[in-house]
This record gives structure tokens, C-alpha cells and sequence, in this order.
């Protein structure tokens, strides 16, 4: 892993309350040439998520050597530090303050080092998945674009991105997988668009969902609530790419598919609570909630009620 692609910061106590969460330490992912990187305090490598890993670090004083495969995206959270990026044999000093972004293309070997102390998100992305989303989501030959090297800059987008996805860490149940796959995409785009050589100047434009296709992904997302539902599952029933999908998705009904689905398992539940007597655990999994301690969860969260509450309204 890469991380030091930009020694980022951190909103306090919301990465650290995360950090409280975990008890054992993944190891970093990366291929260190010399030198020393401390292991993350939190990965998600181990999630298997598509194409992208989220990972926090904190970084004291630092001299090392590292190349990773990756596209790394890093995001200051915490600590003004001063640091030297050596990369190509062109060496750069910059200070880095909270909302500093650093994006560091797959490559060569880049040295790294910084006095202090730091706290960081480093988003990893994988460039198999970048390539696709070249392709299917911007239009563009994937083998006739680059992801530019930024040493510090701001783009509020990827800032925000990355504190939804440092806070996805404490998501449950089958949905989060959904959450995360549209942040993820959102982010690729955004970088193939914004961070390229090949988009320079591009107007954007992406199609309207149409009432016929809204329609059928509506139905596919109700005849599919006890299986957990993928960015790229929905994008297929209505043959769009995730992408397309999940910003057209939202234009028509005006929230994320993430968050329509959880609305729709809730109210499937609402009407089981409402005209059986089946069993709140048989009614979790009706509902494609992966434990009833999340369903109540869930439940609670948009309606303000545990379901035993609900039921004994009526």
C-alpha cells in the first residue's frame, strides 16, 4: 500500500472512534523498498470490496520508500506537517493542513518523508477498475488516459467522498455493499473526469432514466429485497452501466439506491408487522436483513420505533 501518497488529515474524534472499534491491526498492504510504514489502525482489504480499499493511517516521523500498484487517493484528516515527495528523481516539499488531497498513479517507487504527526485516508484504487470505468462510465479508450499525480490540492468532492467512506466502515448488513460500490464509482468517475489528461475541457452529460426503465428497476429491487442487492446488479436489470445508474437513479426518484432500498425493506416490514404474526427473526430475513439485531437497527433508524413497537401499535 501506498498510503503516504498524501499524508491527509482527520476530523478528530470520528476516525478515532472507528479506531476504537477494531481490535487487531491489518497489516499494510504495500511494498515498502526501505524504510519503515506502520500498519494501518483500520483496512478494508479484507472485505474484498470492488475494486477500491479504504484504509487509516497515521503517520509519525517518516523517511521510507514504497510503490504500489494501486492509484492512491489520500485525504489530510489531521496534523500540519511538512512533507517531501521524491518520485522520477524530482523531489517536492509541501506542507499539508486538514482537507489536503494527494493522488498518487500506480508506478514508480516514491519516497517519502515528514517530521510529525499525521492522520490519514488513503483510498486505493485498483487500475483494472478505473479502466472500466473509463470505458463504460466516460467513454474513453482505456489505454489512452492517465490519472495525474497531484502533491496537494483541493477537491471537495473526493474530501467528502472519503469521510463517506471512512464512516461506511460501520455499516452492517448486506446494503453496505451497495453504499459502498456507488461511492466507489462516484469516485473513479470523478477522477477520470476531473483528474486526467484525456477529459481537459469535457462536458459531462449522462441520460435521463426513463419511467419504463425506473419502472423496472423499482420491481427488481421489490422482487429482490431477501437478497442483497449490488450497484452492479440493479445497473443490470435495466442495462445501464453502475454509474449511469445510480446518478440517474437518484435524478428520478431524488434519493440513492442505497437508501431506496433500505426504505423498501422497511416498509415490506411495516406490512408484515402490520398483518401477520410471523416472528420478528422470520420477518428479518423476509426482509433480506443479515441478523435480526440489524433489522431492529435498521427498523429504529427510519422509523423511530424497534418493530415490537410498531406492532403493538396496531
Amino acid at each position: 500500500m501506498c498510503p503516504l501518497d498524501s499524508l491527509s488529515e482527520a476530523r478528530g474524534a470520528e476516525p478515532m472512534r472507528l479506531v476504537q472499534k477494531t481490535r487487531a491491526r491489518p497489516h499494510a498492504a504495500t511494498c515498502v523498498l526501505s524504510g519503515v510504514i506502520p500498519d494501518p489502525l483500520l483496512s478494508t482489504r479484507a472485505r474484498g470490496w470492488n475494486g477500491l480499499t479504504v484504509e487509516l493511517q497515521s503517520f509519525g516521523d517518516l523517511d521510507a520508500v514504497v510503490q504500489t500498484a494501486d492509484h492512491v487517493v489520500a485525504v489530510h484528516l489531521a496534523g500540519s506537517v511538512n512533507v517531501h515527495r521524491t518520485r522520477d528523481g524530482r523531489t517536492q516539499s509541501r506542507t499539508l493542513n486538514v482537507g489536503d488531497v494527494t493522488i498518487t498513479p500506480s508506478g514508480p517507487p516514491t519516497r517519502w518523508r515528514q517530521a510529525g504527526h499525521s492522520m490519514v485516508i488513503l483510498l486505493r484504487l485498483a487500475p483494472s477498475y478505473i479502466r472500466t470505468v473509463a470505458g463504460d462510465e466516460c467513454a474513453l479508450d482505456p489505454d489512452r488516459f492517465e490519472i495525474q499525480g497531484r502533491f496537494t490540492t483541493r477537491d471537495a468532492r473526493i474530501e467528502d467522498i472519503a469521510h463517506r467512506l471512512l464512516a461506511s466502515l460501520e455499516l452492517e448488513g448486506p446494503d453496505s455493499r451497495l453504499y459502498v460500490d456507488a461511492l466507489a464509482c462516484e469516485l473513479a468517475i470523478h477522477l477520470v473526469r476531473e483528474h486526467t489528461t484525456a477529459c481537459a475541457g469535457t462536458v459531462w452529460s449522462m441520460a435521463r432514466l426513463s419511467p419504463h426503465k425506473l419502472r423496472r428497476a423499482v420491481e427488481y429491487i421489490d422482487d429482490n429485497l431477501r437478497s442483497e442487492l449490488t450497484l452492479a446488479s440493479l445497473a443490470e436489470s435495466i442495462a445501464l452501466s453502475p454509474g449511469h445508474f445510480a446518478h440517474a437513479f437518484r435524478q428520478a426518484t431524488g434519493v440513492t439506491p442505497h437508501r431506496y432500498v433500505l426504505e423498501r425493506r422497511v416498509e415490506r416490514a411495516k406490512t408484515l408487522l402490520r398483518t401477520s404474526d410471523m416472528p420478528i427473526t422470520e420477518i428479518a430475513d423476509r426482509v433480506g436483513c443479515s441478523s435480526p439485531s440489524h433489522f431492529s437497527v435498521l427498523f429504529h433508524r427510519i422509523t423511530g420505533l424497534t418493530p415490537r413497537q410498531f406492532r403493538k401499535l396496531d
